[in-house]
């Protein structure tokens, strides 16, 4: 398993990854409202609670963990 705990991720990373999320437009207001760039820890919280999971991340992206 990759350690990912000091990886930090960028405004355009997420950016990328906002089509593969299918967020709501409040919903992707909210995750880019966050200060960038953003430590990966971090950035996976806001992604769950906004619903959206590594796991199921990944599998939309067509890999797997």
């Amino acid at each position: 398993m990759i350690d990912l705990s000091g990886s930090l991720i960028t405004r355009r990373h997420v950016r990328s990854l906002l089509p593969l999320m299918r967020l709501s437009p409040a919903q992707e207001e909210r995750l880019l409202a966050m200060r960038f760039p953003v430590e990966h820890g971090k950035a996976g919280a806001v992604f769950q609670s906004l619903g959206v999971d590594l796991d199921t991340l990944i599998d939309r992206m067509g890999g797997s963990p």
